[in-house]
């Protein structure tokens, strides 16, 4: 369930391949990768629910500046997010490498879905999701570590929860059902109060 080395090599090679490609397109951005299981092992709903993520991060303000045409002193910064995935997964995809899947704009924080098939990445093709300036990719990754730190068996169930779900195709927020961070924040909640009279994880705060 854990990643493995080979996977998690893997996703920074991609995230140096998604910041190379554009490059041109936004310079000064950071680009991080997150896996939530093994990226090169091929599961059902792999491509309906990918378990790697790939943020690109940089100043909203700088951003605005970019791809805003509309100008403002407040601008929108949901749809130039959106503006902004559409322009990346162009780019993205004429370095063939990456072909596009769906997108998810109407989301809290909106996402494209695409499907890695670089072989300097991997063998084999490598489902993602591509978010701006998203801070729940982040938030996922953080708590699993802690919680990995405070107890190994606590990041083994969220894994094995999350994977649960995915297999039986109930954490497709486009549908309704919970997304995968919601569920990390349920097993979390479960070790904390509710598996069978013992704590094994603390409150939050103590985090």
């Amino acid at each position: 369930l854990m990643p493995t080395a080979a996977s998690n090599e893997a996703v920074v090679r991609l995230a140096e391949r998604v910041k190379s490609a554009l490059r041109s397109s936004l310079p000064e951005a950071e680009v991080m990768g997150f896996a939530t299981s093994s990226a090169l092992r091929s599961r059902a709903f792999g491509v309906a629910v990918p378990e790697v993520e790939v943020v690109v991060k940089c100043s909203p303000g700088l951003v605005a500046a970019r791809f805003d045409g509309r100008g403002g002193s407040r601008p929108d910064m949901h749809r130039i997010y959106k503006v902004v995935l559409r322009a990346f997964t162009d780019r993205l995809m004429t370095t063939g490498c990456f072909k596009f899947r769906r997108s998810a704009f109407a989301a809290g924080e909106p996402k494209v879905t695409l499907l890695a098939s670089d072989s300097a990445v991997s063998a084999d093709a490598v489902p993602l999701d591509l978010y701006m300036n998203a801070t729940a990719p982040l938030r996922n990754a953080a708590l699993i570590a802690e919680c990995g730190r405070l107890d190994a068996r606590a990041s083994a169930l969220i894994l094995l929860v999350r994977r649960w779900a995915r297999d039986r195709g109930i954490c497709h927020a486009s549908k309704g059902h919970l997304p995968p961070y919601c569920w990390t924040l349920l097993a979390i909640y479960y070790l904390q109060v509710g598996a069978e009279g013992e704590q094994v994880l603390p409150a939050f705060e103590a985090f």
